[in-house]
């Protein structure tokens, strides 16, 4: 069972306490039908590029190739086995496609397909207008538990190139089906860890091992895992969407096992909890996401909270009493 490491650079499962300040701040006037999912000619399964049907000889086929290795490949140009310790940003060995898979080119696994045209646009977390180069600092911060990656580097811009690559022809401004995570309906329970356990060790320990720490790859021309770990210092931090329980559970719903995602709602709300129940780095500053408590997602486990609810229910639900 892999299980996303949610950079979802996405705009998924993001429940506020008051929904229509929300809409109020997010509002962009644009008004346009939810375009059909495509991918570029190019764009193979394995979620690589296949460089002989792009432009020779072209710098921009060079930077959407980049981009593209970057995003599968991340420990190996910006991650702890970079040959240049300049360019160690991510503090562990997760790839972006470990979360966004296939370069992320799946649906419903925190896709970029058409994700170029959404930003700039509004951000709870930070409660302003984040640039797509934010949000893929943010990845860098949290899920990949390091530090932000220059604006102007080759290697931030040919992030950018790649996703705008997989944004041609789509109008701006515009969602894509597809993109974000899957709507799940909330339990009239909290989520159990324990139940959760007894979930993990039945369908995700073939893959992520029993211990949760994943498995490498003995192919060093690939990712550093094939599986990635799921909790430890080898994975994201208390700052990712992934350590939030609605969106775990959506993206564990709609995508494992792997190959054949045939979890219940509530196992997948089970193991999300079990997984998040476990050690992880922790992220400094966490209360100081989502400024605007009103708008602050209900499952955020950091606090303060505007509301009377304890800090286990906000981690665990249950939610439904709690959203406006």
């Amino acid at each position: 069972m892999k299980v996303l490491i949610i950079l979802p650079l996405i705009v998924g499962i993001g429940f506020g306490f008051d929904k229509t300040i929300s809409k109020e701040k997010g509002a962009t006037g644009i008004d346009l039908p939810e375009q059909e999912w495509k991918l570029p000619p190019a764009m193979q399964e394995d979620g690589y590029v296949d460089e002989s049907k792009m432009p020779k000889n072209s710098k921009y086929t060079e930077m959407v190739v980049l981009g593209n290795k970057i995003l599968n490949e991340t420990a190996k140009y910006i991650g702890p086995q970079a040959k240049d310790p300049k360019m160690r940003y991510a503090g562990n060995n997760l790839s972006c496609s470990s979360c966004h898979a296939a370069g992320g080119t799946k649906k419903y696994q925190s896709a970029f397909v058409g994700i170029w045209g959404r930003f700039p646009l509004y951000r709870a977390r930070s409660d302003g207008i984040d640039t797509l180069e934010d949000r893929i600092n943010g990845c860098m911060q949290r899920s990949l538990n390091g530090k932000a990656l220059p604006v102007d580097s080759k290697e931030m811009k040919a992030i950018v190139t790649y996703m705008q690559w997989l944004s041609q022809g789509f109008l701006v401004g515009a969602k894509t089906k597809g993109q974000g995570l899957i709507k799940m309906p909330l339990l009239d329970r909290a989520a159990d860890p324990k139940k959760g356990k007894i979930v993990f060790e039945e369908k995700c320990v073939a893959c992520h091992q029993a211990d949760g720490q994943g498995l490498k790859n003995p192919d060093t021309n690939g990712a550093y895992y094939l599986f990635p770990p799921l909790w430890g210092k080898d994975s994201f931090n208390t700052g990712a969407g992934m350590h939030r329980e609605l969106k775990a559970a959506a993206y564990i719903k709609a995508n494992m096992p792997q190959g054949n995602p045939d979890l219940t709602d509530e196992q997948a709300y089970d193991v999300a909890a079990y997984i998040n129940s476990q050690p992880r780095p922790v992220k400094a500053g966490g209360e100081k996401d989502f400024p605007d408590k009103r708008v602050k997602p209900v499952d955020a486990v950091s606090g303060p909270y505007p509301d009377k609810y304890p800090q286990k229910q906000h981690q665990f639900g249950p939610y439904k009493e709690m959203l406006k």
